[in-house]
């Protein structure tokens, strides 16, 4: 993606949580017209919509991908419509799918979306759907391979290797609901503590519950244009700066650290040399993680921290949580927000916005002027670094 060639006008969400009485439509339309509504545009200025999949939904899937929506939504400007699929990073595609579309003339103004509702679909097909999901059906999943089982393997070796107690790894997704505790669309918002983290049932050893993330229903939606149109549009647009990318590898048993570790740094150098910013510039980390175990190991990769050690105690003295000197999740990331299948990263990708668009509320983080973001795809196949800034360098 290239530097400052998009912007972000407007931004809608819907809370996350278990909704069964909210069709899925529902949220489309909410939050859609919000995003709309937020950039100060009629419907029918929209003239691109680009949609995530809809993971483990085959009906609104196949509605999506055969071009319902600006039907639904009588988008009567609406010139084309696609469906991009990368799991996680499905928001990050859809970006550079949205600014190809803006400088190649094909859409001047683009509607980008996410839907999921989980609470109505059948326990057990979830749970085949996201049991196979990103697996080797070859060597991996006959022998009980999972994704909690796979992070409980990899947490494991990272506390015995950093010498990390499991009060330690329980105050990760304390700082976590520091965040979700005043964010109104987080599905859990009570406060937490260390010794109810530990207090809930066991995953998979040293995972606990609360240490795992929860599948649920939400949404998201961003108006995106050229920079030029957003000052017109917007009085406080969203730039793109730069953005890093490295694939890692499919299959998730073949990884090892040296490998993840170098991907992430020279995907993080990237987006910071077309930025031309550094790692001190960032007023926050969106740092999309799913797991307790990603959170040092980013601030690692960074530079903020130099060893697994000091970034835990870098998390548990409060630096990241609101008010600390490196706000980092600020939607309390998918163990409190709750996992929306591709849309935590259509979630982060909101919050950035609204974070600079200075529209956070409670969360609101002073001074706001630029932030890293990451998201990765499937079961971690890569990952991308994203900056944005109020202003363009």
């Amino acid at each position: 993606m290239s530097k400052g060639k998009i912007a972000i006008v407007g931004i809608g969400e819907v809370p996350t949580g278990w909704y069964p009485e909210r069709h899925e439509w529902d949220i489309i339309y909410d939050t859609c017209m919000q995003a709309v509504r937020d950039a100060g545009l009629n419907k029918n200025d929209i003239e691109g919509v680009l949609c995530s999949p809809a993971v483990g939904q085959p009906k609104l899937d196949s509605e999506l991908v055969f071009g319902k929506l600006p039907e639904e939504l009588g988008l009567k400007g609406c010139r084309d419509i696609a469906s991009v699929n990368a799991g996680g990073a499905t928001s990050a595609n859809l970006l550079r799918m949205a600014e190809h579309w803006i400088n190649t003339g094909i859409a001047r103004i683009v509607l980008i979306m996410h839907a999921t509702k989980y609470s109505s679909i059948d326990p057990n097909y979830l749970i085949k759907t996201f049991a196979t999901a990103g697996m080797s059906m070859e060597w991996e999943y006959p022998f009980g391979t999972t994704y909690n089982g796979m992070i409980a393997m990899a947490t494991t070796r990272f506390m015995n290797d950093n010498n990390i107690s499991p009060e330690e790894m329980a105050s990760i997704p304390v700082a976590f609901r520091k965040w979700a505790e005043l964010d109104p669309n987080a599905m859990f918002r009570k406060p937490l503590t260390v010794e109810k983290v530990l207090s809930t049932r066991m995953i998979s050893t040293p995972l606990h519950s609360m240490e795992c993330n929860m599948l649920a229903d939400g949404g998201a939606a961003l108006v995106v244009t050229s920079p030029e149109m957003a000052k017109k549009i917007c009085k406080t647009p969203v730039y793109m700066l730069g953005e890093g990318a490295r694939y890692c590898q499919a299959t998730v048993t073949q990884r090892t650290d040296d490998l993840l570790a170098r991907m992430y740094k020279e995907a993080a150098a990237d987006a910071f040399k077309q930025a031309g910013l550094t790692i001190k510039d960032m007023n926050i980390l969106e740092l999309y993680c799913a797991y307790p175990i990603l959170m040092p190991i980013l601030l690692m990769v960074l530079g903020v921290c130099k060893g697994g050690k000091d970034a835990i105690r870098f998390i548990a003295e409060g630096n990241t949580w609101p008010g600390g000197k490196l706000p980092c999740s600020t939607i309390g990331d998918a163990l409190s927000r709750g996992h929306t299948g591709s849309g935590v990263g259509f979630a982060y990708l909101v919050e950035t916005a609204r974070q600079l668009m200075g529209k956070a509320g409670e969360r609101q983080v002073k001074d706001c002027k630029y932030v890293l973001m990451n998201c990765a795809g499937g079961s971690g196949m890569n990952m991308i670094f994203e900056i944005f800034g109020r202003n363009l360098k």
